[in-house]
């Protein structure tokens, strides 16, 4: 029979072993809250329209969800609210860039969701479904915010930014960066795989067991990552401008140009109007673009802060055609080529206004890229993997359709911003039997039709739909393509006939009456 002390001697053991195992349960439990996602509720500064409802969120999650009592990041959410009270699955819009900020406005005071048209795009979907716009870590909407220059939509910004030269450029990029290192912000955990997980996050967080997903541009990419590592969680996705993982951006675009425009040459010779108003287009656009690079086009913008004075030499000539193209606008090109050939730039000024207003890039010095998170992922997914030398062959053989790649700033700044390439598995097809919706447009050089045909191969449930006129981003151009989403997600079956046609040609004549009759 053991002694009164060696019993209490045992107990004495058990208590400190109890105790131990109390703490690391307690200490588990502990890191397990702190990684778990949270939302949080704020005040809303978005003003809807009468009759409409929404709710804002932060949504809060690790930095590295390996390192869970780590840098927190904050991502702005918003609910736009459906009409009715109802179960139904929600649609949660994935942005496009990488980088894009839907929950920012591009100038101060302005209201995001009015400047993005949203109540209006989503008014069918919002008859039965809530609309979740999630932000992208590491852009604006988030914090961090990686991005390494003001908001270009301001006037004092865009004054700096149009002085910005290219040694500026590069000491600009190289202080970001020193700075994220400071800040010991974890660049490696600012990629599309950890982006798929914040949407899986998000779904915890609100307590949503089933999601449907509308991505645009890069946004079809998050979305085709989520469906690959949360298969369980997508009901339906709808993916416009489709970017799958397995295609490398930067690798073939001077083929990619040059295929757009060898579609518009041989759309207008099919035309009747169009062939004999302009015989031998591919002369006059290669021609004039030629021509500009040898003594630009000398041109006054009528923009929101002035006037400003640009010249268009062949590069940012062909810029101003390829966001024509981009933008749903590839009927207007022979006009407005033929009229700069006759010396008439109303046209082209036009249409470069327009590029330099929304986007920008005419009034600098040089192409800048300054969205941190466009480089964390663009330098980590695509420049990595290019053939250099296949690249600059294809820039040269190419000729005019090269120059927009040649402008690419990506040999530049990947190397200044330092972050691994992703793993040869981030980069393969996803596979998929989610119920899913492809769109793209003919003249969509940015994400053209053959990418969704490579991503629909892997997708054992996709319906893939091209409109013959439009560029990048559909849903916005042809109210059909709106049509095909809502009815889409309303019931995801891939086999249904379509409501209406995505084969309508360029409408050239609409194009000559709207050229004939401007001032």
């Amino acid at each position: 029979m053991p002694s009164q002390a060696t019993m209490w001697q045992n107990i004495a053991m058990a208590r400190v072993w109890f105790l131990c195992g109390l703490a690391a349960f307690l200490l588990v439990l502990a890191e397990s809250a702190v990684a778990a996602p949270r939302l949080e509720r704020e005040r809303c500064t978005f003003k809807p329209p009468r009759g409409d409802r929404v709710q804002c969120f932060v949504l809060i999650v690790p930095e590295n969800r390996d390192q869970p009592q780590g840098r927190e990041v904050k991502l702005k959410v918003a609910v736009l609210k459906a009409k009715r009270t109802a179960g139904a699955e929600p649609l949660v819009y994935l942005s496009g860039g990488p980088g894009d900020a839907p929950l920012v406005a591009s100038t101060p005071g302005a209201d995001a969701l009015a400047e993005g048209d949203w109540w209006n795009e989503t008014a069918v979907i919002r008859r039965k479904r809530d609309v979740i716009i999630l932000s992208q870590r590491g852009a604006g909407g988030s914090t961090p915010n990686l991005d390494c220059f003001d908001n270009r939509m301001t006037e004092p910004a865009k004054a700096r930014r149009r002085a910005v030269t290219e040694q500026q450029e590069r000491e600009i990029l190289a202080r970001c960066r020193a700075n994220i290192d400071r800040r010991k912000i974890d660049l490696s955990m600012y990629n599309t795989p950890v982006l798929a997980d914040d949407v899986a996050d998000l779904a915890t967080a609100m307590g949503l067991s089933r999601i449907n997903i509308y991505g645009v541009s890069y946004g079809t990419r998050w979305g085709l990552e989520v469906m690959r590592r949360h298969p369980g969680l997508v009901r339906a996705a709808v993916l416009d401008g489709v970017y799958p993982p397995q295609i490398n951006g930067e690798q073939n675009e001077p083929a990619i140009v040059r295929r757009a425009f060898e579609q518009l040459y041989a759309d207008c010779a099919a035309d009747a109007p169009c062939r004999e108003r302009h015989p031998d287009l591919r002369a006059t656009v290669e021609g004039v673009i030629e021509a500009a690079d040898r003594e630009p086009i000398d041109l006054t913008l009528a923009l929101e802060d002035g006037s400003q004075s640009v010249k268009l030499d062949g590069t940012k000539l062909l810029s101003v055609l390829l966001n024509m193209m981009r933008e749903g606008e590839a009927a207007s090109i022979p006009e407005t080529m033929g009229a700069v050939k006759r010396g008439d730039l109303r046209l082209v000024r036009l249409f470069a206004e327009d590029l330099e207003s929304n986007d920008g890039g005419l009034l600098e010095q040089n192409a800048q890229q300054f969205d941190g998170l466009y480089n964390s992922i663009e330098c980590r997914e695509t420049w990595p993997m290019v053939d250099r030398a296949a690249r600059r062959n294809a820039i040269e053989e190419n000729g005019v359709y090269g120059l927009n790649a040649k402008a690419s700033k990506s040999p530049t700044f990947c190397p200044a911003w330092r972050v691994a390439a992703a793993p040869a598995a981030d980069r393969q097809p996803v596979k998929s039997a989610v119920p899913t919706l492809l769109l793209s447009g003919t003249f969509d050089w940015l994400t053209p039709p053959l990418w969704a045909r490579e991503a629909a191969r892997t997708l054992s449930a996709a319906r893939n739909v091209v409109f013959r006129a439009q560029g990048h981003g559909v849903v916005v151009q042809d109210p059909c393509a709106a049509r095909l989403r809502d009815s889409f997600i309303e019931d995801p079956d891939p086999k249904k006939a379509l409501p209406c046609r995505s084969d309508t040609p360029p409408n050239f004549a609409a194009a000559w009456e709207r050229a004939r009759h401007m001032p």
